[in-house]
């Protein structure tokens, strides 16, 4: 396993050696979010599962290079500065509808795509719909296709707020995001059978004592809901992503995957 901190410390010498470059002169990793599948969609981050596999579609025939987790890890650290167009799509939560609706996309046209799970709701219906099973996530990551990451295990709210609210130093709330995070990453090994290195901080929310947290907890890779592209050298705790919303069509995510407003 590559060791955390020799990670770290290849990291900020890629970033100093990319710091000198014109940002303009390497590719840029995109990283679109998507969330949960319906029809019709009755919320915002909701999307048809008709639309979705267009969106994968156009996004095929358009050049893009679809990555995993690990090839956008090494991406980051400035070895894939060979791949064009390089993007990342991911799923928050991990409802069921991901399972139903993304893998057969996954399947079909041969992507891979990521899926960040709150482990605490596998295989139940604790709000409007289903979240996936362990027999699904373990299908799912059989084809090969599929990487899983954590959204934590039961700390899907603002923690920064909550961090915020105490004065004491320590402050209580890492010891609690630490069991936390080995939690949710121990319950996705266990069903996987592979090693968890990606989370999603839900609502985006962190800062970097939260970050070192996940750090220490074997994540290298930190995925946000801050708006924009990664280059090669990017910061790999503050990873960029583009939400795709329900008022998405083709031509919408063409345009924010090239960069367009």
């Amino acid at each position: 396993m590559f060791p955390r901190n020799l990670f770290f410390i290849s990291f900020l010498v890629v970033k100093l050696a990319f710091s000198a470059e014109p940002a303009f002169s390497q590719s840029r990793l995109v990283v679109l979010v998507y969330h949960h599948f319906e029809d019709p969609v009755s919320s915002d981050v909701s999307c048809t599962p008709q639309d979705f596999e267009s969106h994968m579609i156009a996004l095929k025939k358009a050049g893009f290079t679809f990555l995993n987790v690990e090839t956008a890890r090494f991406f980051l650290l400035g070895s894939g500065k060979e791949i064009k167009k390089p993007i990342l799509v991911t799923f928050d939560d991990g409802y069921e509808s991901n399972y139903l609706h993304a893998f057969p996309v996954a399947l079909k046209l041969k992507i891979p795509l990521t899926v960040f799970v709150i482990t605490s709701r596998i295989g139940l219906k604790p709000q409007f719909t289903k979240y996936l099973s362990e027999d699904q996530i373990k299908e799912m990551a059989l084809s090969g296709l599929i990487d899983f990451g954590s959204h934590t295990h039961d700390l899907h709210t603002k923690t920064l707020t909550i961090f915020r609210a105490f004065r004491s130093n320590p402050n209580p709330v890492l010891r609690l995001l630490s069991q936390d995070l080995q939690q949710s990453k121990k319950r996705l090994f266990e069903i996987t059978g592979k090693e968890v290195i990606s989370l999603a901080w839900p609502y985006g929310n962190y800062n970097s004592q939260i970050s070192k947290i996940a750090f220490d907890c074997g994540f290298l890779l930190h995925f946000t809901s801050r708006n924009g592209y990664n280059e090669p050298g990017s910061d790999p705790f503050g990873i960029k992503r583009i939400p795709i919303t329900s008022r998405d069509n083709v031509e919408s995510v063409l345009r924010k995957a090239r960069g367009g407003n």
